[in-house]
């Protein structure tokens, strides 16, 4: 086993409510594609992602949810090509 890290993951509602805790250990490249892959899955939830290793320590959390940057990109996508089809 190389250098594994156990990281705690904390699923929680809008509300901030727990819905489910697990714990994976994982090499330090792989900590915040898990996080990504975490959020997809969890995508209409927030993700929490931490560590308490004694050497790095880290906590992982975004404002909003996956479901959320998605709306927001898509709206920007939309508004630009909204703008690029005018003439100006």
């Amino acid at each position: 086993m190389r250098n594994m890290i156990k990281v705690d993951f904390t699923v929680s509602d809008l509300s901030g409510k727990v819905i489910k805790t697990y714990a994976l250990n994982l090499e330090p490249s792989q900590i915040l594609i898990e996080v990504d892959n975490a959020r997809e899955v969890w995508d209409e939830y927030h993700v929490r992602a931490k560590s308490d290793n004694p050497i790095a320590p880290f906590e992982v959390f975004k404002t909003k949810t996956y479901k959320q940057e998605m709306m927001e990109r898509q709206y920007m996508l939309d508004l630009h090509d909204e703008v690029c089809d005018q003439d100006f």
